[in-house]
């Protein structure tokens, strides 16, 4: 019963995420795109939603029977706990920034060793809430990058994951609307639509770069920040690989990728500039 109940206000939440972003993005537009041609994206977040709790449901039991998140705990909410309120706001500033520091590190490790599942988010060539879409297999990622190291965190109750949570989905969504609104000087620290559409690009230039969901710091620090002009808006994409259009052709893309040209290509251009891909479906020409 509780399974049901996470999983079905995993699929509210992102029913409404979607409608809202949605929403913006009719109100102030850089693109548009028909609310028709969202509906493929949005069924693939829901079967996403779906197949990822399925998937992750069972290694979080795995994880919690090993007792080993009770015997390693970073007491957090110990040490703020004292200052009231602002303990408060500095325990949901650390988590955010925790874990937009370990996404980070799944987003390279992806790139890097995951490519054909990562594939799929890259896949479309139109960027849009609705669009932001992850292969189901992806959860396994986040649960060994992100959600088994932040178990060890003290938190205050359960309040606090779930508001970073929201807050941190919320923004990957917003990332990739194509929107008038974007955060101007604040890019600096913080990541907009502008610098993660560089993340989607296909021009080669941009390969690799902008891999920050929340805050563009661990970019700047890390070597993989590229800043966009004010007018840079390029296409997206990955080269050879159709975006999926059913939700078996979006979960079954994986097996298309290190199969096809633009894998081999990938794999010339790397031997060519004295490089080696770390799979043959891994390729370093990825956008």
């Amino acid at each position: 019963m509780y399974l049901l109940v996470f999983l079905t206000s995993g699929v509210v939440a992102v029913i409404c995420k979607v409608a809202l972003c949605t929403l913006i993005e009719r109100l102030g537009p850089l693109e548009r795109h028909p609310i028709r041609a969202r509906i493929p994206g949005a069924m693939m977040n829901i079967l996403q939603t779906v197949l990822s709790t399925a998937l992750a449901w069972p290694l979080g039991k795995l994880w919690d029977m090993t007792g080993i998140g009770r015997l390693i705990t970073i007491p957090l909410w110990h040490w703020l706990e004292p200052l009231g309120a602002a303990g408060y706001a500095l325990q949901f500033l650390t988590l955010i920034m925790v874990a937009d520091f370990l996404a980070y590190w799944r987003h390279r490790a992806e790139h890097a060793w995951f490519w054909p599942i990562h594939a799929v988010h890259h896949a479309p060539t139109e960027l849009y809430a609705a669009n932001d879409i992850g292969h189901p297999v992806q959860v396994w990622f986040s649960l060994l990058f992100i959600s088994i190291p932040m178990s060890i965190i003290q938190f205050d109750g359960p309040e606090a994951p779930i508001a970073v949570g929201f807050v941190v989905s919320l923004l990957s969504y917003y990332i990739h609307s194509p929107v008038e609104a974007h955060f101007g000087p604040l890019r600096k620290v913080l990541v907009d639509n502008r610098f993660h559409r560089i993340h989607h690009s296909l021009d080669e230039r941009h390969f690799d770069k902008n891999f920050g969901i929340c805050f563009s710091i661990w970019d700047r620090w890390f070597g993989t920040a590229y800043d966009p002009a004010p007018d840079e808006w390029p296409d997206v994409g990955v080269a050879n690989l159709p975006p999926p259009r059913s939700l078996g052709e979006y979960l079954l893309l994986p097996l298309q990728v290190g199969r096809d040209g633009q894998a081999a290509a990938a794999c010339a251009h790397d031997a060519g500039a004295g490089g080696s891909c770390l799979t043959c479906a891994s390729p370093s020409q990825r956008s």
